[in-house]
């Protein structure tokens, strides 16, 4: 048969307070960054575009650290097993696609020429996405042969 047993269903309570926490904490961290890297700038200890790379680099590490746990934290609450299959398939590749973009975020806003840096990061991330959508329209488009009898 195609239909799971009804799993146990997880209050979005119990859920919802840890990533208000994660996503505070994450939003100390970055603003303290910024502060320090700004410090750094302004005391003549970095160059004068370091605090931008520096914040840059970050900003795609933090992309790539969300988009590690994209996999995990998603849970399919599909019956038929095609549709988890294939929710399962497209998250894993949000994964993937997403992390991948972060570290080469990272990577061109730390060590890539500026005019070339600032295009090309977001690209990455533009690519990432278009990438993501046609991975998840593909994956629910396609044809399951009838489940035999």
């Amino acid at each position: 048969m195609d239909v799971h047993p009804e799993a146990p269903h997880q209050s979005p309570k119990s859920a919802f307070p840890n990533s208000v926490v994660g996503g505070i904490v994450l939003a100390v961290v970055m603003l303290g960054a910024a502060g320090a890297l700004r410090f750094g700038e302004h005391a003549g200890w970095l160059g004068p575009d370091a605090a931008a790379r520096g914040m840059q680099v970050i900003i795609g590490l933090a992309l790539a650290f969300y988009a590690n746990a994209i996999p995990k934290s998603a849970s399919a609450t599909w019956r038929a097993e095609r549709l988890v299959d294939r929710a399962k398939s497209s998250v894993r590749f949000a994964g993937w696609a997403f992390t991948l973009a972060g570290l080469g975020y990272a990577a061109l806003s730390a060590f890539a020429p500026e005019p070339f840096a600032s295009t090309w990061s977001m690209g990455l991330v533009a690519l990432a996405m278009t990438a993501t959508l046609g991975y998840c329209l593909w994956a629910c488009s396609r044809r399951t042969p009838p489940a035999a009898t």
